[in-house]
């Protein structure tokens, strides 16, 4: 697995020192040449199984175009509980996420609420 644009992580981590741990478990985690599949439950229970906290997945048809990358899912990665989300792109069989941003839960859910269709 391949993460593309970690800098929007390592950013968050030194302007939000609270999710620092957080943030660096989630790199650790799928920022690793080794690891590969192909399906998004093997996602979620990855990320459940190293953190304890929950990823959904929305799928490329639900999301406005200002927010879609090709035919590509959004995984939104809780970390911290509710405190802070990590939005990503995600290509299993390409084992590869493009880092789209970490939010406040305050601001994802403004940025679910314009960004994704009822």
């Amino acid at each position: 697995m391949r993460v593309i644009s970690p800098k929007v992580i390592t950013e968050s981590m030194k302007t939000h020192a609270q999710w620092k741990v957080g943030l660096k478990l989630w790199l650790d985690v799928f920022d690793n040449h080794a690891l590969s599949f192909e399906s998004s439950v093997f996602i979620r229970d990855t990320w459940k199984n190293a953190s304890g906290w929950n990823v959904d997945r929305i799928g490329s048809s639900k999301l406005k175009n200002e927010s879609k990358k090709g035919p590509l899912d959004i995984y939104v990665f809780d970390v911290h509980k509710n405190d802070c989300r990590i939005v990503a792109w995600g290509s299993p069989k390409a084992h590869i996420f493009y880092v789209k941003a970490v939010y406040s839960h305050a601001a994802y859910d403004k940025w679910w609420k314009d960004q994704v269709k009822p």
